[in-house]
């Protein structure tokens, strides 16, 4: 009688005969799994910056000359500026840039300030007591009297009696960077193409669920001294896509993020991935034998979250000084999801650098940056009654003039200039007037079709709209002289002699008059929306 061998007894015995360590899943795999399995699920919850005095601003900083470390704005006399609001109920009552004099009769020029580290927390909130009541005394511009007036702040606006407090709250505050890689104006449609890459940061101390097991499982290979103090260890990093962090419902730097009008994203192009790394740090032990004899302690981890892709975002457009324009870019990242009370943001210096070093780049094709300014800014929403931190890149341009001035304006005024050649020949020679009339009046109309696809379409007339209708209508007048004088070439009419001889002098002077007057009236209604380039004919004085 046969028996059939059978395989399984084989391949039992060489799966317990092979390394427990062969079947082990990944370390990043595990953590992942441990943080999806946790039934409280208290990470979500948790604010990182807890019983914080708020007293409702901060102060303005700026990169220094390298773009290294921050330092405090002052205007000449040393007085700070307030660089972000961080109560949304001031919104309304305190300005950016506004120049602080004193908080409770207190000048803050006294105050040991800092603005260096990135997570000092110079808000002056610390220098003032808890629940105190504050009194705010502010040096605003007023623009319709060209003074600077004192406003005394210590209330809001439906309240009759002092009720601005030095309060304390909870609060996440992730460093929140995004740098601009490429632009492209779209003008004509309203908008403009922004790479933009992002860079989120939340630091995790040893309160999150998520901390604890990030030590536990990508630390290994720990080694300890004689004393069992921790000498060294290997540790891993993790990378998780978009989609799967999100199942976790934790810790999420990101959460309620959004640019204000955008019009879409190019997803397909998308690039993001969130990091998970342990940290810690090196403590000096109780009787310590040397400068040397140290152990490692670890503290928490460290959320990152980088992402890549393109943004269509609508943007206004004033056209009426193209191609002598200037406009302002701006692109708005906010809060949408959780009230400037419990989450803020936090911009360190390399945005600016990076903005810095864009600008340096002038990468925008057919304009040259000539500004950027980073801001704070809070969104007061519509909707939902609330208001939200935000943070802006304002870029400021201006559009390179030279390509319509020698490819479209020339062309028209040397069309202009043949056609009122015409008014030298004698009158009695209308026909050879005419073809010359005639045929610019038509070359003109051909050129204005062939350049109609690089001019906006607007329910508004532009310097370029104007230059080119008086063109028109000087292209016209030659026809209309020649046929005139022409009536009176068989009398001696000095009435008609002399006007030819005025249209001769100054038929082409008044064409250029016009168009200078339009330079000049245009530049000087709107010089924040007018190029360098044409400056000097503005009325308007220094910008």
């Amino acid at each position: 009688m046969r028996k059939r061998f059978s395989f399984y007894p084989v391949i039992l015995i060489f799966l317990l005969s092979f390394p427990n360590n062969s079947l082990a899943k990944p370390r990043c795999e595990v953590l992942y799994e441990n943080v999806y399995n946790d039934v409280k699920r208290e990470d979500v919850n948790r604010y990182f910056i807890e019983n914080k005095k708020t007293i409702g601003i901060r102060l303005k900083k700026i990169p220094d000359k390298n773009n290294n470390n921050f330092i405090l704005d002052t205007n000449k006399d040393g007085f700070y500026k307030v660089g972000k609001i961080t109560k949304g109920e001031l919104s309304n009552l305190i300005f950016l840039d506004d120049i602080i004099l004193s908080i409770n009769n207190r000048d803050l020029r006294k105050f040991d300030l800092d603005a260096s580290n990135l997570y000092n927390q110079y808000d002056i909130s610390d220098f003032f007591e808890k629940n105190e009541l504050i009194r705010y005394e502010i040096l605003r511009f007023n623009p319709k009297t060209n003074k600077n007036n004192i406003v005394i702040i210590d209330k809001t606006i439906n309240s009759s009696e002092p009720n601005i407090y030095n309060t304390i709250e909870n609060f996440n505050e992730p460093s929140s960077d995004f740098y601009v890689k490429s632009i492209k104006v779209n003008e004509k449609d309203g908008d403009f193409d922004a790479t933009i890459q992002t860079d989120y940061y939340q630091p995790l101390d040893q309160r999150y669920f998520l901390s604890d097991q990030i030590s536990k499982d990508l630390i290994y290979d720990k080694k300890f001294d004689d004393e069992n103090y921790l000498q060294n260890f290997w540790y891993e990093t993790c990378t998780f896509s978009d989609e799967k962090w999100q199942k976790l419902n934790s810790v999420d730097p990101t959460y309620g993020l959004e640019f204000e009008n955008l019009i879409r994203e190019e997803r397909q192009l998308r690039f993001s991935e969130f990091y998970i790394t342990p940290s810690w740090d090196f403590i000096m032990k109780e009787n310590p034998k040397n400068d040397q004899d140290t152990y490692v302690i670890f503290d928490g981890g460290e959320l990152s979250y980088k992402s890549k892709s393109v943004y269509k975002i609508k943007n206004e457009f004033n056209l009426r000084n193209f191609p002598f324009d200037k406009q302002i870019l701006r692109i708005f990242l906010r809060q949408d999801e959780t009230p400037i009370e419990s989450d803020r943001f936090l911009v360190s210096t390399y945005t600016m650098k990076k903005a810095q070093e864009f600008k340096e780049l002038n990468a925008i094709q057919g304009w040259d940056i000539t500004n950027v300014e980073m801001n704070y800014k809070i969104y007061d929403h519509p909707l939902k009654n609330s208001f939200y931190d935000g943070f802006e890149l304002v870029f400021e341009i201006e559009r390179k003039s030279r390509y319509y001035v020698f490819k479209i304006i020339m062309p028209i005024i040397l069309i202009l200039i043949v056609c009122w050649s015409a008014v030298w020949i004698k009158p009695k020679d209308l026909e050879s007037k005419l073809t010359i009339t005639i045929v610019c009046l038509l070359s003109l109309i051909a050129y204005n079709f062939v350049i109609d696809a690089d001019l906006p379409k607007l329910e508004y007339l532009t310097v370029m709209d104007y230059i080119i209708l008086i063109s028109y209508v000087y292209a016209t007048i030659p026809t209309f002289l020649s046929i005139f004088t022409n009536n009176f070439i068989n009398t001696k009419n000095q009435k008609i002699i002399s006007f030819t001889d005025i249209t001769k002098k100054f038929g082409l002077l008044s064409y250029i008059i016009l168009i200078i007057l339009i330079l000049i009236i245009n530049s000087s209604t709107l010089p924040e929306h007018t190029s360098s380039s044409l400056s000097w004919v503005s009325l308007g004085g220094d910008r």
